[in-house]
């Protein structure tokens, strides 16, 4: 996915992953001619049999053979017509298969947090509107090619038989362009609009099924309910916006191709009528002039149908376009693990409306090799943000994160993943059983090692309460598991990983006080002999750090151990007062 790439049309992502398939493409469009010129034979065999029949001493014989080479066209069009119908759908599933791992392989490089909340969007681009790709191939094209090639070798045949009556065909014809003309004022971008606001609306609809419960505890169903049914009455005014452009037009499109007689019979009945004009001819001129017209119909419909997948292709584009990881490799092997700096680091998104969002400015200091540094701030003031770039779940906007003086950005990802072990507060679960999400961090591990890990994650009593243990089936997201089990879960994978640098993200945030003494007794055991990042608001458990570091508003204001904070740190020393007042909350009146 180079720059040159993006440069070029939309419809370039589909071309490419058909390009493998031209053989059989070539001969299913060869096939489709075939079919198409064989859609003519029996007006031809007709022709000449009535030819014969009006002769002065007709050929019984000759009548025989035309009919029976009228059945042979028709079942040879059939035929014809089935090998395009297979060779279009093979070539069209196989790129289309092609195409929808590219685009997934293609998600590898992209930033996660480019994709959040985009899952469905996402997931509708790469089966839907790849599934365009295989209609295309499989009518689309030869249908398109077969009918301008059925229209082309008509008007050949109707100008040999009389040049006057095509003329006549042809001035239906120049109708039909016109109208054709006018539905292309409908623009591709307007289509593009179109389906954009489709995505909208099954997002907003998405987002209100799932929020339907928090809605109805507040009472607001009816306000979330009406963004939905605006979201839906904006897909509708542009469908009636495309259907003002180009209904008119179709309707007249559709009468010019489907009633060429208008023009063409009372014009051939005149030059019967004045003798220069045969009845074998008439009767030809007359069948045929439909199959000449008629497959503009269908070249019209098909350039609709590569329109509709322009506007799929630039949905596609825009998934291709999204913010990826700096892929500037080269190094081959893992650097030696000592200190890791953070040198001057910024990082900013940009928000919905387009501008720059500093997260991180200037962010500076060093973890040194087996220390364990905690970061500490209010909401908001960049802390997952740290996590999230020492994990490389994405990038620094400026400034260098090293690791044995190595910039983590030169390092190849999967190496760079074995040294990298992270516990988020939010641990994610895949359907299928315990023992495969524990496996995620290892998959090739003993029986033995799995064992291990579950053990000192403190997960052997909680498995005693599955009558199936580790191939315990678990739902997406852990469904069916509490909040700590799910947590020990997650540090089952850390222990079996057991990288050498560990990142806690907020791992206790969630829990009750039972659970997350429990677990915090895990994590301590898991944080032996490596060097550790950890994020957490609550003070009490940061005290004996090596190192923490307090962020405020995406600066380090500073760092230093619990006792040179409290001294030196007035956001440091305020987080503390407020965390040691809330130990005294209580629920109920104050009695004071």
């Amino acid at each position: 996915m180079s720059a040159t790439t993006k440069k070029r049309s939309p419809l370039s992502i589909y071309w490419k992953a058909a390009m493998p398939e031209w053989g059989k493409m070539s001969l299913a469009v060869f096939l489709a001619c075939v079919a198409a010129f064989l859609e003519i034979v029996p007006y031809i065999l007709i022709w000449l049999i009535a030819k014969e029949a009006l002769s002065l001493s007709p050929d019984t014989q000759n009548i025989w053979w035309f009919t029976a080479a009228i059945f042979g066209a028709i079942i040879l069009r059939f035929s014809a017509q089935a090998g395009v119908t297979i060779l279009g759908h093979l070539a069209g599933f196989r790129a289309e298969c092609r195409l929808r791992i590219q685009l997934i392989e293609h998600l590898q490089t992209i930033r996660p947090i480019a994709v959040e909340g985009k899952s469905g969007q996402l997931s509708r681009a790469i089966m839907d509107e790849v599934g365009r790709l295989n209609g295309v191939l499989a009518h689309t094209i030869p249908d398109l090619i077969s009918g301008i090639f059925l229209s082309l070798s008509c008007a050949a045949i109707l100008f040999w038989i009389d040049w006057r009556l095509a003329l006549a065909a042809l001035f239906m014809l120049l109708v039909g362009l016109w109208a054709q003309s006018r539905m292309a004022a409908a623009s591709p971008q307007l289509f593009e609009q179109w389906m954009r606001a489709e995505g909208r609306a099954a997002s907003a609809l998405l987002f209100y099924v799932r929020g339907l419960a928090t809605l109805r505890a507040f009472n607001r169903q009816a306000d979330s309910l009406q963004e939905v049914k605006d979201s839906v009455f904006a897909v509708g005014k542009l469908g009636g916006e495309v259907t003002r452009i180009c209904a008119m037009p179709y309707s007249v499109f559709t009468l010019a191709m489907s009633t060429p007689l208008i023009l063409v019979l009372p014009c051939a009945f005149w030059f019967y009528s004045k003798g220069t004009l045969s009845i074998s001819n008439l009767i030809f001129f007359i069948s045929i002039s439909g199959v000449f017209l008629l497959p503009l119909c269908k070249v019209v419909m098909n350039l609709a149908s590569l329109r509709t997948l322009q506007a799929g292709a630039a949905q596609l584009q825009q998934m291709i376009d999204l913010p990826s990881f700096n892929t500037d490799i080269n190094i081959k092997n893992i650097p030696n693990i000592s200190t890791i700096i953070f040198e001057n680091v910024s990082y900013s998104v940009k928000t919905a409306s387009g501008e720059e969002a500093c997260i991180l400015q200037n962010v500076s200091f060093s973890l040194a090799q087996g220390s364990i540094t905690t970061v500490t701030g209010p909401s908001g003031s960049g802390k997952t943000t740290l996590a999230r770039l020492l994990a490389r779940l994405d990038d620094v906007s400026k400034g260098r994160i090293l690791i044995g003086g190595y910039d983590i950005r030169s390092i190849p990802h999967e190496q760079f993943q074995r040294i990298i072990s992270v516990v988020f507060q939010d641990p994610f679960l895949f359907h299928g059983t315990l023992r495969e999400n524990i496996l995620l961090a290892k998959p090739n591990a003993t029986e033995e090692e799995l064992l291990q890990a579950v053990e000192a994650a403190g997960c052997t009593d909680m498995l005693k309460e599955f009558p199936l243990g580790l191939d315990t089936p678990i739902g997406d997201k852990g469904l069916g598991l509490s909040g700590g089990e799910q947590q020990r879960i997650a540090i089952a994978r850390a222990f079996l990983k057991d990288a050498p640098i560990l990142i806690l993200d907020e791992a206790t945030a969630h829990l009750d006080p039972i659970a997350a003494k429990e677990v915090s007794q895990s994590l301590n055991r898991l944080m032996t002999g490596k060097t550790v990042f950890a994020i957490s608001h609550r003070l009490r458990d940061i005290e004996n750090a090596d190192t923490t570091l307090v962020l405020v508003g995406g600066e380090l204001e500073s760092m230093g151990t619990h006792d040179e904070l409290l001294v030196n740190s007035p956001s440091y020393q305020k987080l503390w007062a407020l965390q040691e007042q809330s130990q005294v909350w209580r629920l109920g009146k104050d009695h004071s």
